[in-house]
C-alpha cells in the first residue's frame, strides 16, 4: 500500500497547484459602466430585445471602425454619417429608428451624454424622412377563409393535425410567433360547452407579465384536442417539432413559424408572390382584416391582439376600412358603384371641344 501511494505520489501535480491569479486588464469608465448595465438588463429586457441591441451596436461599431472613429463615446457627426450611409444601403426607416435608439441607449448606460439628442441626429433623421417612406411591408394575411381551406384539404396525419390546431389557435388568440410556440398545455381551459379559452402569458409588449385571456371556438377546441390526443400530449409546450411522421420532438422554435405558415400557403395553391409575404405574422393580420370587415369595434380588436394602442389594428385593417371611407359611402349613395355592364366600346372616344 505505501509503495502504491509512493508510485501515485510520482504523478504530476502541477495541475493541483494552486497558480497566481492572471492578472486581467481593468475595464473603466463608460466600458466599465456599460458592461454593469448589460448585467443589470438581464431579466429586465426580453432575450430577444437583448439580442437586437448587441447586433444593432456591432453595426454602428464597424461603421465606426471602417472610418477610424470613435463609437463610445460617438460624435453625433458620426451618427449622422452613419444614417445616411444606411439611406443608400435601403435599409427602412423603422430600422434605421431603432439603430438610432440603440446608440442612445448605449451612451446613456455608459453614463454619456446622449449624442442622438443633438441637431445633427434630429435633422439627419428629419432628412431620411423626406427622402423615404416610412411604410412598412405588411405580412400576406392569413384569415379564416385560407385556414378553413386548409382544413378541409389537409388530409390526415400528425403534420394536419398540428398545422390545423396551430392556425385555429394563432388565429383566435391573434398570438404573436413567441407567444404562440410557449403556449402551454396547462394554460388552456377546455370549457363544458366544448369552447375554451387560452392564457398568453407573457406577450412583446407584456413586459410585467400579467398575460391576456384568449377566447377559442369549438372548431378550434376540436382541432386543439385531436392534435393534442394524436402526438400524446398532457403537459408542456403545445406545439412540437416533428421527427419524421410520426416522432414527437421538442418545443417549436420561434423561427420555424414563418416556414410552416407559407407551406400552408403553398399547400392551399396561393400565388407565389403572395407566399413570399406570408410571415408569422400573417395569421395576426388575417384575423384583424376580418374583425374589421365584420364591423367588430377598434377597442375590442386592440384588446384581442394585446396592443397598447389601435395603431397596428388600424394599419393591418386599412385595406378593409378603404371600402367604408367617405368616398366608398359617397360613391354608394349617389350610384357610382352600382353594376353596369357596359362595354368599353360604347364609351365616347371622340375629343371634346376646347372650351373657349
Amino acid at each position: 500500500m505505501i509503495d502504491e501511494m509512493k508510485s501515485e505520489s510520482t504523478f504530476p501535480t502541477a495541475e493541483f497547484d494552486p497558480k497566481p491569479p492572471v492578472p486581467q486588464p481593468l475595464l473603466k469608465g463608460p466600458l466599465a459602466a456599460l458592461l454593469q448595465w448589460q448585467a443589470m438588463a438581464e431579466g429586465a429586457y426580453s432575450p430577444n430585445s437583448l439580442r437586437a441591441q448587441k447586433a444593432d451596436g456591432a453595426i454602428f461599431q464597424a461603421f465606426c471602425e471602417s472610418r477610424s472613429e470613435s463609437y463610445l463615446p460617438a460624435d453625433p457627426k458620426t451618427i449622422r454619417a452613419f444614417i445616411e450611409d444606411c439611406v443608400k444601403a435601403g435599409k427602412k426607416p423603422a430600422t434605421i429608428k431603432r439603430y438610432v435608439a440603440t446608440i442612445a441607449r448605449v451612451h446613456i448606460a455608459a453614463g454619456l451624454l446622449n449624442p442622438c439628442s443633438s441637431e445633427a441626429v434630429r435633422l439627419g433623421l428629419k432628412k431620411m424622412g423626406r427622402e423615404t417612406s416610412s411604410r412598412q411591408d405588411q405580412a400576406h394575411p392569413l384569415g379564416w377563409k385560407e385556414i378553413k381551406e386548409f382544413i378541409d384539404s389537409a388530409g390526415v396525419g400528425l403534420r394536419a393535425d398540428r398545422e390545423r390546431a396551430m392556425l385555429c389557435v394563432a388565429y383566435e388568440t391573434l398570438a404573436r410567433r413567441g407567444e404562440l410556440v410557449a403556449l402551454k398545455v396547462k394554460d388552456i381551459d377546455f370549457h363544458p360547452d366544448g369552447t375554451g379559452i387560452a392564457l398568453i402569458r407573457r406577450g412583446k409588449t407584456d413586459a410585467e407579465g400579467q398575460g391576456r385571456s384568449a377566447y377559442l371556438s369549438r372548431e378550434t377546441v376540436r382541432w386543439l384536442k385531436i392534435w393534442l390526443d394524436h402526438a400524446g400530449i398532457s403537459e408542456g409546450t403545445v406545439f412540437r417539432r416533428l421527427i419524421g411522421q410520426h416522432q414527437i420532438g421538442g418545443p417549436l422554435n420561434p423561427g420555424s413559424i414563418a416556414p410552416i405558415f407559407k407551406r400552408v400557403a403553398q399547400w392551399i395553391g396561393m400565388p407565389e408572390r403572395f407566399i413570399d409575404q406570408v410571415s408569422a405574422h400573417s395569421t395576426r393580420v388575417g384575423a384583424t382584416q376580418d374583425l374589421a370587415a365584420l364591423d367588430i369595434d377598434l377597442a375590442a380588436i386592440t384588446q384581442a391582439g394585446g396592443w397598447k394602442s389601435p395603431r397596428m389594428p388600424l394599419q393591418y385593417a386599412e385595406k378593409i376600412n378603404v371600402g367604408r371611407s367617405g368616398m366608398a359611402r359617397a360613391a354608394e349613395k349617389t350610384g357610382r358603384d352600382l353594376s353596369v355592364d357596359m362595354p368599353l366600346s360604347s364609351v365616347s372616344t371622340a375629343p371634346r371641344a376646347a372650351s373657349s
